[in-house]
């Protein structure tokens, strides 16, 4: 295949595309977008729709093999190590300024342990700040991902109580590898624990997302885990949902729900990173 990459001047994600490339013997050319503008433009207008821009612009690098565009370093490394395999747990980075996060190490399928582990490594190496997201399944693959040392910030997102873990994260969750799970990520200098409220596809087809009451479940599974009703833990509301966004005050019933079971939840307003 022929890949073409849209790059911008100083970037640090785009180096780090174009050396992954080079170590894998992969051909291919580069466009500047300023000093080559006419050339970019020209592909801007024939893939407007779909091309994704941040909240500082259109996001480089941009890839272009004929058959996919894809943007995001971890989305293009994804792309070049297993095709569109790793896509479940290699998403768009929301955050910025050598940051990327975007990687669920409970949602990579089996059988690409060593490509998402060969990801993960060449995103911190290439210079990136690595946040790494479970929601405690796969405790095994989170555990090699975390002796790599390239993690500098883990989250441990509880989607769920575990019944309706495959209706919410695609899989079953054990109590064991939620306890293990839970382990490791107090055991990094950086982490974050939370009940996280994200929207996911209801049995009529539509977007809905946890009760308060569910909230509370999922709380008590946590208490279930690492028996310590002290265990500390935020409530967040996911901000990128069609759904009407939950605000501070629209939380308070999910706090108030999961303080029953751990007594020292609070909120957590969103980060810039």
């Amino acid at each position: 295949m022929s890949i073409t990459l849209y790059t911008a001047p100083n970037c640090l994600r785009c180096t780090i595309v174009k050396n992954f490339l080079e170590e894998q013997g992969q051909e291919y050319t580069a466009f500047d977008f300023k000093e080559d503008k006419d050339i970019f433009n020209k592909f801007y207008r024939a893939n407007r729709p779909a091309i994704y821009r941040n909240p500082e612009g259109v996001e480089f690098p941009i890839f272009d093999d004929g058959q996919v565009i894809k943007q995001g370093t971890g989305e293009i490394l994804a792309y070049l190590l297993s095709g569109h395999v790793l896509e479940a747990c290699v998403t768009r980075s929301d955050l910025l300024h050598g940051w990327i996060s975007g990687l669920n190490v409970s949602a990579c399928p089996a059988g690409q342990e060593e490509n998402f582990l060969t990801l993960i490594q060449a995103l911190a190496k290439g210079g990136l700040t690595v946040q790494l997201r479970s929601d405690g399944r796969r405790s095994d693959l989170l555990a090699s991902v975390l002796e790599q040392g390239a993690v500098a910030r883990m989250v441990l997102d509880i989607v769920a109580p575990a019944y309706m873990y495959p209706i919410v994260a695609g899989g079953a969750l054990e109590l064991e590898d939620l306890k293990h799970s839970i382990i490791l990520t107090q055991g990094h200098k950086d982490h974050v624990l939370r009940i996280f409220i994200q929207p996911y596809m209801g049995a009529d087809g539509s977007l809905t997302r946890l009760t308060p009451d569910e909230a509370g479940e999922a709380a008590q599974m946590v208490l279930d885990a690492c028996g310590n009703r002290m265990q500390p833990i935020f409530v967040e509301a996911s901000a990128d949902s069609k759904l009407e966004p939950l605000e501070y005050q629209a939380l308070l019933p999910y706090r108030s729900k999961i303080r029953r079971a751990l007594v020292k939840a609070e909120i957590r307003k969103p980060q810039a990173n």
